[in-house]
């Protein structure tokens, strides 16, 4: 009898020794460290570069991405341009947008990791959409965005010395804004990364705009009539 007692519970010691061996293959760091990043919020999704226009200064817009599994050295990018990480939380990394920074996607890659360009898909790497908009950190001082669409023309009322926000819808191909009007115009018009160039004080310009993107400008009157033409 004290035999098979004996027997059963060598049996058990010994069937539990190769169970812990096994479950050790499995290491928990290991398999943290090679899962991929989740990112599972960015706030804001809209914002800006650092702006230094004639007029004023804006800083980068601050971005939080929340998630987990970023490891200890990420990688954020908007697009293909690297953003530096000001603070890694563990759950959440803080960051700014880039100078160079355009619509697209915003990604957190993994040391040893990679995104695709331009998008949010690659080894060790996640990301979602995010948005460059140029006018919106000016808490939209001059209204509401008017819109004006590829072979579209508008007739626009100024006031005393008026300024008025535009953006064309996504152009197929480049296309020139031809603006007629009763007095000079003053126009900015902001690249895709909100670098701005200024026409100042302009008789009837014609402004060229790229293919591709949806382009932001002002365009600065006095008690005028102005008609645009894209």
């Amino acid at each position: 009898m004290r035999r098979i007692l004996y027997t059963i519970g060598f049996s058990l010691v010994l069937g539990s020794s190769f169970s812990c061996k096994a479950s050790s293959k499995e290491d928990p760091l290991v398999a943290l460290l090679s899962s991929p990043p989740v990112v599972s919020s960015v706030t804001p999704q809209i914002g800006s570069p650092a702006q230094n226009n004639l007029n004023a200064i804006y800083p980068a817009t601050e971005v939080i991405i929340k998630g987990e599994n970023f490891g200890v050295d990420p990688v954020v990018r908007f697009n293909d341009v690297v953003a530096a990480i000001t603070a890694n939380l563990g759950t959440e990394l803080h960051t700014r947008v880039p100078d160079g920074a355009y619509s697209g996607f915003i990604t957190v890659s993994k040391s040893g990791g990679s995104c695709l360009p331009n998008s949010k898909q690659g080894a060790n790497c996640s990301g979602t959409e995010y948005f460059i908009d140029c006018y919106a950190i000016t808490n939209k001082q001059y209204g509401s965005e008017i819109e004006i669409k590829q072979g579209q023309s508008l007739s626009v009322e100024f006031g005393a010395i008026e300024t008025k926000a535009f953006h064309t819808d996504t152009l197929l191909g480049a296309r020139n804004l031809i603006i007629g009007c009763q007095s000079v115009v003053t126009v900015r018009v902001f690249s895709r990364s909100c670098q701005a160039t200024d026409y100042v004080l302009q008789n009837d310009p014609i402004i060229p705009f790229p293919a591709g993107v949806a382009t932001q400008f002002y365009i600065t009157a006095n008690s005028a009539t102005c008609s645009l033409v894209l």
